[in-house]
């Protein structure tokens, strides 16, 4: 039971990352945060346990954080100045498209949310 839960808590953290890097843009909590209260709601677990799982998921961010950088230094002390310039911009294209995808879909979420208010 404990490796299944922290499996899933690290499943969850990976997923999410992306997420809670880039933040939220209204008053939700990030959805990291709405992930993480519906499988400790699902699991009915206790404080202590949910306080547990979060020193855990906390780790697991900075361990991720840390892999991160140590990637990004090994690639760029392999690739050439011209590839690493192309790199950031294939990077930042991909992050435009990420934040155009989560504009639609924030704005679709609030139109159903005006629409369901309405109805």
């Amino acid at each position: 039971m404990k490796k299944t839960l922290i499996a899933a808590t690290v499943l969850l953290t990976t997923g999410l990352c992306g997420a809670v890097i880039a933040g939220s843009s209204h008053d939700n909590p990030p959805p990291r945060e709405r992930g993480f209260e519906r499988m400790a709601d699902e699991l009915q677990l206790s404080d202590e346990q949910k306080a547990q799982l979060e020193q855990i998921r906390e780790e697991e961010h900075e361990k991720l954080k840390t892999l991160r950088e140590e990637s990004k230094a090994r690639f760029d002390a392999v690739l050439t100045a011209e590839q690493r310039q192309k790199m950031e911009e294939l990077h930042e294209q991909r992050r435009e498209r990420m934040e155009e995808r989560r504009a639609g879909r924030e704005g679709r979420e609030h139109h159903k949310r005006c629409e369901d208010s309405t109805n």
